[in-house]
């Protein structure tokens, strides 16, 4: 007479099999959404950086040429002096906050920032990256304007936009 061994059978080891894949797998999941997460998180950050600094850019270049008009009062600028190739319904340009060139209207798209090795984002040196800026100023009055701000980028296939607006004003 044969004895019976005791042990697992089949059905007892799939079953087990299953337990332990469900209880790897929930934490593992959780890990792969935090990581996604995160990577959006700094996506909308650095993104919302480079909106503002655009916008900062814009009003940097408005409160020159006032202090350029007091210093110059025989000849003064106008108060968006070199700001006019973006001001305008639907135009759309690049500033380059790195250096002092003047902004540059897109053509149908604005070309990609580069990230330079010292980490600053601009269109003249780097490497392409994600991240495109464009700028439009449109005029409300002859003492008021509308700064938007629009940066694009793609996140793990999906295209992403911000876009940030300011008004400015002639005050002086």
């Amino acid at each position: 007479m044969i004895k019976a061994r005791p042990g697992f059978t089949l059905v007892e080891t799939l079953v087990a099999i299953a337990i332990l894949t469900i209880s790897i797998a929930g934490p593992y999941y959780s890990i792969y959404k935090a990581v996604q997460t995160t990577y959006i998180a700094r996506d909308k950050l650095i993104a919302t950086s480079l909106a503002q600094e655009g916008a900062e850019y814009v009003r940097n270049v408005r409160d020159s040429n006032f202090l350029y008009n007091i210093a110059n009062i025989s000849s003064p600028v106008n108060w968006m002096y070199t700001l006019t190739p973006c001001r305008g319904v639907g135009v759309k340009c690049t500033i380059d906050v790195t250096g002092f060139e003047p902004p540059t209207v897109c053509a149908s798209t604005c070309a990609p920032l580069n990230l330079t090795t010292s980490n600053l984002y601009s269109y003249n040196t780097g490497t392409p990256t994600r991240y495109t800026r464009s700028v439009n100023i449109t005029d409300v009055s002859a003492a008021e304007v509308t700064v938007t701000v629009t940066v694009t980028w793609k996140t793990a296939s999906v295209d992403n936009s911000l876009v940030v607006t300011q008004h400015l004003y002639n005050w002086l």
